[in-house]
């Protein structure tokens, strides 16, 4: 018993190292995106490869999870679980919840996965550093335009129509930005909620344009999932190679 609690302890640091490696995304689930002012909404953080359920992120993993206002002030949530949070709006108009883990190293060395620089490593055979976040809008009351504004994310998703008006069939339009740039030919992935099973697997792949915009289509009612993932060179060689953003944006087509 004492030898198999020992091995556990072992690998949990290999087993979070192993995911980060394979790409895990961060997302959130909102029970109502449209509520009344003063009404409870439930916000439920997703985590893994399968949207809109997979795996259950480990708390210690979380950063930050909060609501910001058109004014861009920040609204904390109330938790009710480890992964789940709870937002009452105080007044109408369009707020933003955002989510982010806490950013960090991972090298791939010979031996394995480190959750560390490559400095101090040996055989080293690649290296990032991650930044993982979500982001969701609400309207609340009387259906505000949805922001096409950045809400201040080095890497993010910029919905370009009324996300209170979505409808299935219709052409949902946005706009990647990376350090308040336009990103252009830069991967796009969105799927729904029981388009598959299988991990990693979208209903639409597409690109974005010189302005850094996509189309994605919207082929189902239900909750949608837009995900980027962009790479840039990380400033010193010796201490890893890339910065690794991954950025999703959920929404309800009606």
């Amino acid at each position: 018993m004492i030898k198999n609690t020992f091995l556990l302890l072992l690998l949990l640091p290999f087993c979070f190292s192993a995911s980060l490696a394979q790409a895990h995304s961060l997302w959130l689930n909102i029970d109502d995106d449209q509520p009344e002012v003063g009404q409870k909404v439930r916000i439920e953080i997703g985590w893994g490869h399968k949207f809109p359920k997979d795996e259950v992120i480990k708390e210690r993993y979380l950063n930050e999870v909060y609501a910001l206002d058109s004014k861009g002030t920040r609204i904390p949530l109330k938790q009710v679980s480890p992964t789940e949070f709870e937002f009452v709006p105080a007044a109408q108009g369009c707020y933003a919840i955002l989510a982010n883990i806490h950013p960090g190293f991972l090298s791939k060395t010979t031996e394995g996965y480190k959750l560390q620089p490559k400095r101090g490593l040996e055989n080293v055979v690649s290296c990032f550093r991650y930044d993982i976040r979500a982001k969701a809008l609400i309207n609340v009351g009387d259906r505000g335009k949805m922001p096409d504004q950045p809400v201040g994310d080095l890497l993010e998703i910029i919905p370009l129509k009324d996300g209170g008006h979505l409808k299935q069939g219709e052409i949902l339009p946005v706009k990647i930005i990376y350090d308040g740039k336009a990103l252009a030919s830069v991967d796009v992935r969105a799927t729904y909620a029981g388009f598959s099973d299988q991990p990693n697997t979208f209903a639409i792949t597409t690109k974005t344009d010189k302005d850094g915009t996509a189309c994605i289509k919207l082929l189902e009612k239900g909750n949608w999932l837009v995900n980027v993932m962009y790479e840039v060179p990380y400033p010193d060689k010796e201490e890893c190679d890339n910065y690794r953003y991954n950025y999703s944006f959920t929404f309800v087509v009606e």
